[in-house]
């Protein structure tokens, strides 16, 4: 039971300890209470009392209603732990019910070496999820307090399906031509260009039509008089955000560093096939 003003925990207590004295009785508390070293040491400690997010459980007082002999231990929830199996309890079996709901679940589990294979566990919630819409069901509030333990997509997930393949590369001495028929034979938009000292440039589909509407010999022209700047390069565990950063109007690729000399390319199209 989830412990604030302490009168459900006390009213439920004392009613079954007294059909059934063998009942435990576990109190849920949070991280900025005193309860829990209250109940095992008889102190009340100030230094135990700091601000918390979790809402209905825990105080910085010892209330009168809070019997704690009818209490037979405590067990603390942090207030991610809370917020997160608020949003469990919803998501996973259509509870819609409060904070301190969430911090009561949590609690269960972390109590569960207490219980035998034949008791019988009864958590109580008694808090509405009506209140906290615009909190715990809310990503961005969530996100704000680190709350969303989110899979961050890298560099290096964008080309898992295709790392094991070279990359398709023009050299600054080799004519437009070969560039293009390179692009045709793989089916590509972009190409790095390279010379002996790595990338130097770089060509897209864009360069080639601007310059072909200019020069219909284009073909023939080496490389390098019409290529673009290289494409920046990233390491193998660059988050998606900031290589998404990294795509303008000028900038079609992002080439990514694998190591022992070894890059791949990602462009605009891998971003969006990473969309879950």
């Amino acid at each position: 039971v989830g412990v604030g003003t302490g009168g459900t925990i006390s009213g439920v207590a004392k009613y079954l300890k007294e059909r059934n004295p063998n009942v435990k009785i576990w109190g849920i508390d949070t991280y900025g209470s005193v309860f829990k070293k209250y109940h095992e040491t008889g102190i009340f400690d100030e230094n135990e009392i700091y601000s918390y997010i979790t809402e209905g459980i825990g105080e910085d007082i010892l209330p009168k209603n809070v019997d704690f002999s009818l209490i037979d231990g405590f067990t603390k929830v942090t207030d991610k732990d809370a917020a997160v199996y608020t949003r469990k309890l919803a998501l996973e079996e259509g509870i819609f019910v409060g904070n301190s709901a969430g911090a009561a679940i949590k609690g269960v589990l972390q109590l569960q070496d207490h219980f035998g294979p034949d008791d019988v566990v009864v958590v109580l919630f008694h808090d509405s999820g009506s209140r906290y819409v615009g909190k715990m069901f809310n990503d961005d509030w969530m996100r704000e307090r680190g709350f969303l333990d989110e899979d961050v997509t890298k560099a290096e997930d964008l080309i898992k399906d295709h790392s094991d393949k070279p990359l398709v590369v023009v050299r600054t001495e080799e004519l437009v031509s070969h560039a293009i028929e390179r692009m045709r034979k793989y089916k590509i938009s972009q190409i790095p260009v390279i010379d002996i000292n790595g990338f130097v440039g770089s060509l897209d589909e864009s360069d080639l039509f601007r310059h072909y509407v200019q020069d219909k010999n284009l073909a023939e022209k080496p490389v390098r008089e019409i290529m673009g700047k290289p494409y920046p390069v990233v390491h193998s565990g660059t988050p998606v955000e900031e290589i998404s950063k990294l795509f303008t109007k000028d900038n079609q690729a992002v080439l990514v560093e694998l190591g022992d000399g070894k890059h791949h390319i990602v462009t605009k199209y891998d971003i969006i096939g990473s969309i879950k």
